[in-house]
């Protein structure tokens, strides 16, 4: 492709509530300098501090007088309504937090840019040496028809935390790799307390009805929600089937017990009242000093069973995506973006926030860090075994027809016509 192409991007300029017609632009010709952005955010707390402590760092150091203000504008859903309204009325800011499906859905609507020519420009992009440096799965959740929607700062990964001491009790001394040792051991620790928990209740899992588990089951079984090219749901599968048949029969027997209530299963593990849960890799600071304030055992974590030849997990995360503004609003917001991602910055993210890296450079700055927290390290070396979920738009409402399918399947109803009103309401939203 011609390289003056790369470097064009179409820029509106938003003022009183109108978008002007697009006019191209040629990048390499734009002048960044001085520009103020807002950045639009969900964190809260520790959090919270240390990313405006990286802005402040940015803010003074870059040479280029650019200056990034951030701002909490609530949690992923009061974002995505602001967006909405925001792209409607031309009133945004400059970079967005947004997971792959919401990027798209802003992409679509006029609300964000490609950030493929920011990436490709000779002047202000990427060399091959730092591309290459990026984890390319992680990259690729963001990238849509050869749009990159949105750039990811981090990821997280769906990990199995089990009880190693009561899983020796049990007498295995690893976590299992297979699906019928697991579920073999789920009815072991129902019929077999674990000697720390006093109350007499005793489960193998708790787990809540949600999409992002189911996936995680699935991925392990060698499926996925949908097809390579995007087009078509695949949730009446084979794999989604056995998924759901294991977690039913788990409930019937009572290995199983199905969580409503925010942190229900921690509260359950930490107890020493259940053998397993599932959770993002981001709770394992939350389960150290949860298990120390209860039953106080050693425990671990390890990716899901699989009968793949080797581990499929999970791995989401917010991204971020740079809105539709002026093109010099938009080049100060994406070299703020390339410098967020640089192995330094990401190495202090990761230490403040509990992420993942997305640069594979990271890690040596992260040396100490993973001398006090094993368990961090070791979920560290299964990133390149991570698959994301479906990123098409819709995706958020489609969540929720999983979730309540799933629950449905489990507690009883007929799984034929669950799946099949499942499988057509998720297509039904590719076409809306």
């Amino acid at each position: 492709m011609n390289k003056y192409i790369w470097g064009m991007v179409w820029i509106f300029a938003a003022c009183r509530g109108e978008v002007d017609p697009p006019v191209v632009v040629d990048i390499e010709q734009v002048d960044p300098s001085g520009q103020e952005l807002v950045f639009w955010y969900q964190h809260t707390l520790k959090r919270e501090d240390r990313l405006n402590d990286l802005l402040a760092e940015f803010n003074a150091g870059n040479v280029y007088g650019i200056s990034v203000r951030g701002e909490y504008a609530g949690g992923y859903t009061d974002i995505y309504n602001k967006m909405v309204v925001g792209i409607q009325g031309g009133i945004l800011p400059a970079l967005v937090v947004a997971y792959n499906n919401q990027a798209n859905a802003y992409f679509a609507n006029g609300g964000a840019v490609d950030l493929a020519p920011y990436m490709s420009s000779v002047q202000w992009g990427l060399t091959a040496e730092v591309r290459q440096d990026y984890y390319g799965d992680f990259l690729a959740q963001d990238r849509f028809d050869g749009v990159q929607v949105a750039l990811p700062p981090n990821r997280s990964l769906e990990l199995l935390y089990y009880n190693a001491d009561w899983l020796r009790e049990l007498g295995h001394h690893r976590p299992p790799e297979d699906w019928a040792t697991f579920v073999a051991l789920c009815r072991r620790a129902q019929a077999v307390p674990f000697s720390k928990n006093g109350s007499g209740r005793s489960l193998g899992w708790v787990l809540p009805a949600d999409a992002s588990h189911l996936a995680s089951m699935v991925f392990g079984l060698g499926g996925g929600f949908i097809d390579e090219q995007q087009r078509a749901y695949t949730l009446d599968s084979p794999e989604v089937r056995e998924a759901l048949l294991m977690l039913r029969e788990l409930v019937v027997d009572g290995a199983l017990e199905l969580a409503f209530e925010s942190g229900e299963a921690l509260r359950n593990f930490s107890a020493g009242k259940v053998l397993f849960f599932l959770s993002s890799s981001t709770g394992i600071p939350h389960v150290e000093s949860a298990v120390a304030a209860g039953s106080g055992f050693n425990w671990q974590v390890a990716p899901l069973p699989h009968s793949t030849p080797e581990p499929v997990l999970n791995v989401y995360g917010a991204s971020v995506a740079v809105c539709r503004t002026t093109a010099a609003k938009q080049l100060a917001a994406w070299l703020f973006l390339k410098w967020f991602t640089e192995p330094e910055q990401q190495a202090r993210w990761a230490e403040a926030s509990g992420y993942f890296p997305v640069r594979k450079g990271a890690a040596e700055h992260l040396q100490a860090y993973f001398a006090e927290h094993p368990r961090y390290e070791q979920a560290f070396t299964w990133l390149d075994a991570g698959r994301g979920e479906p990123g098409v738009r819709g995706y958020t409402r489609v969540r929720r027809l999983i979730a309540e399918a799933m629950m449905g399947v489990i507690e009883g109803e007929d799984m034929d016509t669950a799946l099949a009103d499942l499988q057509q309401r998720a297509d039904a939203t590719l076409t809306q």
